[in-house]
């Protein structure tokens, strides 16, 4: 059976993703770009944020699953005002689960020592894109209704 000790792993939190932007450019978060331990280390976070986990006030606000989504959505196109992102609660939840499979994916292919026939973050932006697009549509057509 496969295990793991989280505990050995360490902390991946927005300081840590800040750090790999400055050194290798928005890329260096994409999921086949992180490292073995921040790869698991956002997974648990993401499936900490689809489940609720936290919710109460036990989140750690230094996590970088939350800071990753915003930005990735950011760079497929997401809205801006100002210093802040225009998306709808329910586009963020998509793009979470929309990234949490993407991790989880990138850790099945290392186990399986298999790759994918395009990067998984090309396939992810792509992705984003397309929900980012989908929302914008959504709601434009809800101001002209």
């Amino acid at each position: 059976m496969l295990r793991l000790e989280k505990a050995t792993l360490g902390k991946f939190g927005a300081q840590d993703m800040m750090s790999l932007i400055t050194s290798g450019g928005w890329e260096s978060i994409l999921p086949d770009a992180l490292n073995d331990n921040n790869l698991l280390l956002v997974s648990d976070q993401f499936r900490d944020l689809l489940s609720g986990v936290g919710c109460n006030g036990d989140h750690d606000p230094a996590r970088a699953a939350l800071p990753i989504t915003l930005l990735l959505l950011s760079k497929a196109g997401a809205k801006r005002s100002g210093d802040s992102l225009e998306i709808g609660l329910e586009t963020l939840q998509e793009a979470l689960c929309l990234l949490s499979t993407a991790v989880d994916r990138e850790i099945v292919n290392r186990m399986l020592q298999r790759q994918d026939a395009a990067p998984i973050g090309t396939g992810l932006i792509q992705g984003l894109q397309l929900l980012v697009q989908y929302a914008q549509e959504q709601a434009d057509s809800e101001c002209h209704a």
